[in-house]
């Protein structure tokens, strides 16, 4: 199967779900399950997520699933089993690495200072309260450090780790997060104008990311409104880049 066969492959299922339009009921039902503290609304909502759901619920189930001694745990494998029941057999292998936990975990690819600089970015995206900065953002910092599996040696919490870096500069990238969202709308803005499509490998590389995102977001469990975190998640992995030297 040639690779651009399996990228339309991969894309179709990826728009459309496995069941083809049912993306307006998919999202809907994903921010109920991430809403949710009610274990029994929970199962069920992972039942009719399961039977019906497409590739695009599987970041927010598989981030349930890994949840050590959480009661959201088995609901959420057994959604993800009853997806893969009806992907298994597809021609694109790649789809099988979306369901393995391991595939989903977040890497940090920049430096520690970098990183600092990405939680005081995520910090001033996310919090509603200016009172108790350095608090929020050592809170904030010691989630997406355990979630990136990222090692903070020597220090042992992200708030002794951001005292001892001096040269970390949230400036420097609040303004690149600040210049790549002015850079996405453009052109998204040039794209509509002049009914330009993106190619099929760029398409799946978004969906890829998006979904990406979906796994984090569940996982950190902000109470924020979903779509715009995921975009914001989304436009501050421009700080996450190996540096060049």
């Amino acid at each position: 199967m040639s690779d651009h066969k399996k990228y339309l492959t991969m894309l179709r299922m990826l728009k459309e779900g496995y069941q083809e339009n049912n993306s307006e009921q998919e999202i809907y039902l994903l921010e109920e399950l991430r809403r949710t503290e009610d274990i029994d609304e929970f199962k069920a909502i992972a039942g009719v997520i399961g039977a019906t759901g497409g590739l695009f619920c599987i970041p927010t189930l598989m981030a349930f699933s890994v949840e050590q001694g959480s009661p959201k745990v088995m609901p959420a494998i057994f959604a993800i089993t009853d997806i893969y029941s009806r992907v298994e057999k597809t021609e694109a292998p790649e789809i099988h690495y979306l369901f393995t936990p391991a595939w989903w975990q977040p890497r940090w690819k920049g430096s520690l200072p970098a990183f600092i600089s990405y939680v005081f970015c995520i910090t001033e995206m996310i919090r509603s309260v200016p009172e108790h900065q350095d608090e929020t953002v050592d809170t904030i910092g010691g989630k997406l450090a355990k979630e990136f599996a990222l090692s903070l040696f020597p220090c042992e919490t992200f708030r002794e780790l951001r005292l001892s870096t001096p040269e970390s500069n949230s400036e420097s990238g609040i303004r690149k997060l600040v210049s790549e969202v002015d850079s996405d709308m453009l052109m998204m803005s040039m794209f509509n104008e002049q009914d330009i499509h993106k190619s099929k490998e760029a398409l799946y590389e978004e969906n890829i990311l998006n979904m990406r995102c979906d796994y984090l977001l569940t996982r950190l469990n902000f109470k924020l409104e979903y779509q715009l975190f995921r975009y914001l998640l989304k436009t501050a992995e421009v700080l996450n880049a190996p540096e060049h030297h």
